[in-house]
């Protein structure tokens, strides 16, 4: 997915300044053009007092009035006030609340781009890593775009004219400048680029320092690193990342000292000493050459100096904004894979599943997580998919949802193949407790309701919350289902267990009329019988709807009407919990062994 990074051309820097630019367009349209005027205004005062400069040691040499010049003083200055007072607004008023607005719209846009990519994405490291970059990147690349801008146009006008009166005064003076610049623009685009290259190669480092980084302050982290070496271990790798950053950052330190070198040699030999030599040499020989004229083409030279930098410097900057744009670009039109064009998705029917193969892509060639899977589920069946850990079970219940597709074989919803509706709409009929399910930083019913809460959802959360065997520990909570689940950001916060948050994740596949209800270990932080009498709720709760139940433990599986036992990923039987104890195979091993645990425990 990842396209190598390549050398950018001038049109090819364009074309992503001006991709870029487009955002600020549409969040900030004023921020162009108010960077423009205070550029503009700047430039020009530059410019005037290169030529006040000259005026004024011209006047002392020729003994113009003593008002005459102090009225062209104060001229300038009030010019340099207001030049200053302008660009004051805009750093203190305008530009933080245009960041804001403009942070505020791409970063929506890029969490909604976020929401679209395919799940396979996340399993791509090279994808992921861009990923982050791009999110981090982009808002602050668009608003340095726009600075580099306005202080490109400031200097690019100042330039010129300093240049203008240079030539007119000293065309030696001009050409060793125009020389610099040309060496200097050299320079700096290749020292951008070794800096842009830099920071590639530590991006992967600085994610796992970032990562170890959250796992040592995640409050659900606590417990574990308290217990054995891994947190030890982490501190290792953490060390070994550092020693990687700095490897990098010595690698490429390296490369840049000679650059700097080179770049200051340009700036304090060619420019500074050849000039300023040159300069007192000819006041010294050539009569025609006036105080007045040394004292601008000093102050001219000077200035230009200063400005050809920040010129050289913003053209680079250009440059090295089009690499980081590169990955926002890759992401922001990164086309899903899982797509269809139906969106009027019909109440479900019947789910059909044929001949399926399916193997994660990025694994290895020929390892399959699942192989020649056949099931069929009609509406308001009660389903279990059962097997031990790594079976292939919720992997195939992705499939059903199509986080993914399916490598070879179809399924079919209603008798048509799911690849022809458009996903979001196709995933509005199916409510899914994951197994790994998460609890939010936000009230229980806002938690439940997986979004906004409005005062016409409470009866819904509430019955919702029953459905799940929450109402006991409701009642418990200070703020009913307005209370805040954790302490993330109010220390009156709520923290629930395992099995009070499992529930929670429970309530939100009723808090909505799903018509397929899948449950991926819904009680697996329950004790058995906690587990059977929650099961036993959802599946009164849930008479009118499908349900599928994936589980590891069998003590729910005497309900289902079929029972698909899996086992490498393949399905090695099916049929009822009675037919399939009568076959005497692995899921009546399976479910006697279970069924003594649980009595042993019992006896306990």
């Amino acid at each position: 997915m990842r396209e190598k990074t390549q050398k950018h051309n001038p049109f090819r820097v364009i074309r992503n300044v001006w991709y870029m630019m487009k955002y600020s367009f549409k969040y900030t349209p004023a921020y162009l053009f108010v960077t423009l005027i205070v550029g503009i205004m700047q430039g020009a005062y530059h410019l005037v007092k290169v030529l006040f400069s000259k005026y004024l040691f011209d006047a002392i040499e020729t003994g113009a009035e003593y008002r005459e010049i102090l009225s062209q003083l104060v001229l300038v200055a009030l010019f340099g006030m207001v030049s200053w007072i302008i660009e004051q607004w805009k750093v203190q008023m305008y530009v933080p609340k245009a960041t804001l607005s403009l942070h505020e719209g791409v970063q929506n846009e890029l969490y909604q781009k976020a929401r679209e990519l395919d799940q396979s994405c996340y399993d791509d490291p090279e994808f992921y890593n861009d990923f982050i970059w791009a999110i981090r990147e982009s808002d602050k690349r668009v608003m340095m775009i726009m600075d580099n801008i306005g202080s490109f146009a400031s200097r690019t006008l100042s330039c010129f004219g300093v240049l203008g009166v240079l030539v007119t005064m000293d065309w030696v003076v001009a050409l060793i400048l125009v020389v610099q610049v040309c060496l200097r623009y050299w320079l700096m685009n290749k020292m951008n680029r070794t800096y842009y290259q830099g920071e590639e190669e530590q991006n992967p480092i600085n994610r796992r320092m970032s990562y170890i980084e959250r796992e040592f302050y995640l409050a659900d982290r606590a417990k574990e690193l308290r217990q054995g070496e891994i947190a030890k271990h982490l501190q290792t790798v953490y060390k070994q990342a550092v020693t990687d950053k700095i490897a990098c950052i010595r690698k490429y330190n390296r490369k840049m000292l000679k650059l700097w070198i080179l770049d200051d040699l340009s700036y304090n030999v060619l420019a500074s000493g050849g000039i300023t030599g040159y300069l007192i040499i000819r006041y010294l020989l050539d009569a025609s050459f006036s105080l007045g004229s040394f004292s601008a083409s000093m102050t001219a030279y000077q200035n230009f100096n200063w400005m050809i930098h920040h010129v050289t410097s913003h053209l680079t900057y250009f440059n090295e904004h089009s690499l980081y744009i590169e990955k926002v670009r890759m992401f922001l039109e990164y086309e899903p894979k899982i797509k269809g064009e139906e969106r009027n998705v019909p109440t479900f029917e019947s789910l059909t599943v044929k001949n399926l193969d399916f193997a994660y892509p990025f694994a290895k060639e020929g390892e399959k997580v699942l192989g020649g899977i056949n099931l069929e589920i009609n509406r308001g069946e009660k389903i279990a998919f059962v097997g031990y850990n790594g079976a292939g079970k919720t992997t195939l219940t992705k499939l059903l949802m199509r986080l993914y597709d399916s490598t070879e074989g179809e399924i079919l919803y209603n008798g048509r193949d799911i690849r022809s509706f458009d996903p979001e709409s196709y995933r509005e009929h199916i409510g899914t407790v994951f197994q790994d399910f998460k609890v939010f930083a936000a009230t229980v019913a806002e938690n439940v309701m997986g979004g906004e809460y409005r005062e016409e959802d409470e009866e819904k959360v509430l019955s919702a919350l029953k459905s799940a065997s929450f109402e006991e520990k409701l009642r418990t909570l200070p703020q009913g289902i307005h209370s805040q689940l954790t302490t993330e950001f109010c220390k009156d916060g709520v923290n629930l267990s395992g099995g009070e948050s499992q529930k929670i994740a429970i309530a939100r596949v009723f808090a909505k009329n799903f018509e397929l209800v899948i449950m991926d270990e819904p009680s697996s932080a329950l004790d058995p019988i906690a587990e059977y009498e929650l099961n036993q709720s959802i599946l009164n709760n849930a008479k009118d709807k499908t349900v599928i139940f994936i589980s590891h433990r069998l003590s729910t599986t005497r309900m289902a009407d079929r029972i698909y036992m899996f086992n490498q990923g393949r399905i090695i039987e099916a049929g009822s919990h009675d037919e399939l104890m009568a076959l005497d195979g692995k899921y009546a091993e399976m479910y006697r062994i279970q069924a003594k645990k649980y009595r042993s425990q019992e006896s306990a």
